[in-house]
């Protein structure tokens, strides 16, 4: 081997000629980079289901720490159960089955704070959890062992990760209001810091928004939050949009990407300010057309001048596609511009149950992150 033992015009080229032979650092693709924004741009997660959130290989953990017959063996097996969900009914009867699995509060606290930490590893500071205590209780777990789960995630993803998060109390559209009058009186010691709002899903049913129009004003006189679902492309969808606004009086409309197709909803939407969390979701299935369409939906109310958001539903069972891989696709597919995806974080603040001090630090560490990255 030659050794140099100064470096001279000989040393300088045997220098250059090894740097030359090195491996040269990749260069981030125009999609690496986008992704990378995305994934790093503060955002807030308006529309997901606790219990959508739990993984597989989650689920198969907690069902054998709870000594539960499970017919699946791997999280590829039950994958393959939720290769059977194709629409709204065929997916909830999966997702009831899952959620059997959790019994206990450390149950519901290892869900959520696994969500809380992937979330937060795509940007999500702040997030609004659905959850469905009429599920739970069906199954013999006490509410008290529920928030107990809930409280504990709730505090240590603001001491680990520094995030914000409250729960939305949701009642099944498929059950009674006499039910979800229940639940929501007995739910009354969590409400506050704890659980902030209350909203419909599961099945829509026909005329829902008079079925619960009582429960909803309860909520109301309680201080909470109203939101519901309007899910996509429903029997009678206007008529429940226009339904939950006029009823149900609320902020909120969880999907709400049928609103173009109807006017004077458009118009209603925006005078007041109401919010929409689409969910551009993809099921194990593949579906032709879903993620266009959704996409689509997304990009069409935002040109409207709409307060919509992206959002992720249910995570865990659909394909791991959280709030950040879900931006990502909704540019991929509709060729938004960089400012189009800021706005939808914008939005997601903007439509947020929280006061205008916390949503004006939330909009700054967006303007940070921003000019951090503006050319020098």
């Amino acid at each position: 081997m030659i050794r140099f033992r100064t470096l001279g015009i000989l040393g300088r080229r045997a220098t250059a000629l090894a740097a030359a032979l090195l491996p040269l650092p990749a260069l981030a693709t125009d999609a690496e980079t986008e992704k990378a924004f995305i994934m790093g741009l503060p955002k807030a997660e308006l529309h997901v289901h606790l219990e959508g959130t739990m993984e597989p290989e989650l689920y198969l953990a907690i069902a054998q720490r709870n000594g539960i017959f499970t017919p699946y063996a791997t999280g590829e097996d039950v994958r393959d159960r939720l290769r059977a969900a194709h629409d709204l009914p065929s997916f909830i009867v999966i997702y009831e089955e899952l959620i059997g699995a959790a019994q206990t509060a450390q149950d519901f606290h290892d869900i959520a704070l696994a969500y809380f930490r992937k979330a937060h590893s795509q940007g999500v500071v702040y997030a609004e959890v659905y959850f469905d205590p009429q599920l739970h209780l069906e199954r013999g777990v006490p509410l008290e062992t529920l928030y107990a789960g809930l409280a504990a995630a709730q505090r240590d993803a603001r001491e680990e990760l520094g995030l914000e998060a409250h729960y939305i109390l949701s009642f099944l559209r498929d059950r009674s209001a006499a039910d979800a009058a229940h639940v929501l009186e007995a739910s009354r010691p969590w409400i506050g810091d704890l659980v902030i709002g209350v909203g419909l899903d599961n099945p829509e049913v026909k005329d829902f928004p008079a079925k619960f129009e009582e429960v909803f004003e309860r909520a109301g006189a309680l201080g909470l939050h109203r939101t519901s679902h309007c899910d996509v492309d429903q029997a009678d969808t206007i008529a429940n949009h226009w339904g939950v606004i006029e009823k149900l009086k609320v902020e909120r409309i969880d999907h709400g990407l049928n609103v173009p197709d109807d006017p004077a909803l458009v118009a209603a939407v925006r005078a007041r300010g109401i919010g929409l969390t689409g969910a551009p979701t993809l099921f194990y299935t593949e579906i032709p057309g879903r993620m266009a369409y959704r996409a689509g939906r997304i990009r069409q109310l935002l040109d409207l001048g709409l307060l919509v958001s992206v959002n992720s539903d249910d995570p865990g069972m659909k394909r791991s596609l959280y709030v950040g891989d879900l931006m990502e696709r909704v540019q991929e597919e509709t060729g938004m511009s960089r400012d189009d995806i800021v706005r939808l974080a914008r939005n997601s603040f903007a439509i947020a149950w929280i006061d205008e001090a916390e949503r004006a630090a939330y909009l700054g560490r967006i303007d940070r992150y921003l000019a951090d990255r503006e050319p020098t």
